[in-house]
């Protein structure tokens, strides 16, 4: 539905309202955007970009506007995917105020999520950032100060090719980069569940991501456990991380985490979430090596699907991130950790993302 906009706004009071979602579960963005341009000017802006005028293009991915419901103080509508995939529903509010523009801006997912990679965001977004932002505009730019009501996830990642990739539309970091082709991955043959989480493992290795920033490179171990009984939804795993920084400051996980095998077909294809998350919201967790008589596994966040050019990676966010190499010592064995490596090369990993943990010095009792 493509909008004809009347230039004359009604004088009413701002509504923040959300469009609603009939998932029980589901991520969203509510927020107040200050402009110092009038209400005319900013909704002009606005549905012009959604209407696609002057050939604009989403710049998050190629998305799809349309509109729902207008009135001079209110514009409702959807926007989906480039792929095609996903719906969300969003509403933006106007009200004039001093000379500028108040406008309260809600994006939701209507299906189940928790994580969305800063969609919703770039929903809204999207429709007035400007050229100094890397958007393209259609009359010109807007002038803009954001301020978030609940919206967890605003990284600026909204500008990205409008031809997406596979790693692009799922947003986040992972969007950084120009995806190539990454050949799939293969998981351990005759994975043994019972067997890997019979001791614990220390991280050699590891590749940056949103819970594991560089600077926890520190005695970093993980053990798992099984569960006395299956959870509400459906995790059978006690996942217990534990990291520190070099000053000694603990980042433990205590009980939160758990897990479950998601794949019939393929014990070694594992699930990651807190326990209070439904299962279709747990990243991906894939033992592509493992090797107890040489005390090794190999693990990544999942299938790689960011070409760097010299291999691919996964993403540095929360789902879909991570390359690790685990050892049943702390003490590194260098010669075990380069051959690590070199599973990862052979599979299609770009190793330059793994950094070094620090083992040494590390409490006695771990």
């Amino acid at each position: 539905m493509k909008l004809t906009l009347g230039l004359a706004l009604l004088s009413s009071p701002l509504v923040a309202a959300c469009p609603g979602s009939d998932a029980w579960i589901h991520a969203k963005c509510s927020m107040e955007v200050t402009f110092q341009e009038s209400c005319n000017t900013v909704m002009t802006e606005m549905v012009a970009r959604a209407n696609g005028d002057s050939g604009w293009v989403d710049p998050h991915n190629g998305g799809t506007y349309s509109f729902t419901s207008t009135t001079p103080t209110d514009i409702s509508g959807t926007r989906t995917t480039g792929d095609g995939k996903y719906t969300d529903k969003y509403d933006f509010s106007f009200e004039d105020s001093n000379g500028g523009c108040k406008v309260s801006a809600c994006s939701e997912s209507q299906v189940n999520s928790v994580l969305d990679y800063s969609t919703n965001y770039c929903n809204l977004h999207s429709l007035y950032c400007s050229s100094a932002d890397g958007c393209p505009t259609v009359g010109g730019d807007l002038t803009y100060t954001e301020d978030f009501n609940s919206c967890k996830q605003h990284d600026d990642v909204c500008v990205a090719s409008a031809q997406p990739s596979k790693a692009a539309l799922r947003g986040g970091s992972k969007a950084v980069g120009d995806a190539g082709e990454c050949k799939p991955v293969s998981t351990k043959a005759g994975f043994d569940l019972d067997s890997y989480i019979n001791g614990k493992w220390y991280i050699q290795e590891q590749a940056v991501t949103k819970y594991l920033p560089k600077e926890q490179n520190y005695c970093v171990y993980a053990e798992y456990s099984k569960l006395d009984k299956k959870s509400f939804w459906g995790y059978t795993i006690q996942v217990h991380n534990y990291a520190q920084e070099a000053d000694g400051t603990p980042h433990d996980s205590g009980d939160l985490l758990v897990a479950k095998q998601t794949d019939d077909n393929d014990p070694a294809k594992l699930g990651v979430a807190p326990y209070f998350l439904p299962s279709l919201a747990a990243g991906p967790y894939w033992v592509l090596e493992y090797d107890e008589a040489l005390g090794y596994a190999l693990i990544s966040g999942g299938q790689p699907d960011i070409d760097t050019g010299n291999g691919c990676k996964c993403g540095d966010g929360v789902n879909d991130s991570g390359l690790w190499i685990f050892t049943r010592s702390r003490d590194r064995d260098d010669g075990l950790v380069q051959m690590a490596r070199e599973k990862a090369k052979a599979q299609g990993f770009d190793v330059s993302v793994l950094n070094t943990v620090d083992q040494t010095n590390c409490p006695e009792d771990m």
